[in-house]
């Protein structure tokens, strides 16, 4: 028993360090610009938004650890199979903290992500 708790361990500790790692490598700012049409850019603070969220697969859920990918890598201009539209995942997924509710400071005006 005791040993299937240290290799639980080990291994508990392996999955989360690959996301500690993954994430150092990741860009600190990206700017999102693949589908605009209306609005200006977003400039993206992936490492602020990644020290809050943690979880890599949260927003990059199709991608193996390490292979993440752009969200236009999938996310089109129009929804295509599966895949919904870039627009509409970014704003779904982004809401939930982006809303007048949220206790977070983030912002909740078209214009707090797409400055002119």
């Amino acid at each position: 028993m005791k040993k299937f708790a240290v290799l639980l361990a080990v291994v508990m500790l392996g999955v989360f360090s690959a996301g500690v790692i993954v994430a150092a490598d990741a860009p600190e700012k990206i700017i999102i610009k693949e589908v605009q049409k209306s609005k200006p850019a977003v400039t993206f603070n992936h490492k602020a938004h990644g020290e809050r969220i943690k979880n890599c697969a949260e927003c990059h859920h199709k991608d193996e650890a390490g292979k993440e990918q752009k969200c236009a890598a999938c996310h089109k201009a129009e929804k295509k199979d599966k895949a919904v539209a870039f627009k509409d995942a970014m704003h779904t997924k982004c809401k939930g903290c982006h809303s007048k509710d949220a206790a977070k400071k983030a912002p909740t005006k078209c214009d707090g992500c797409h400055k002119k």
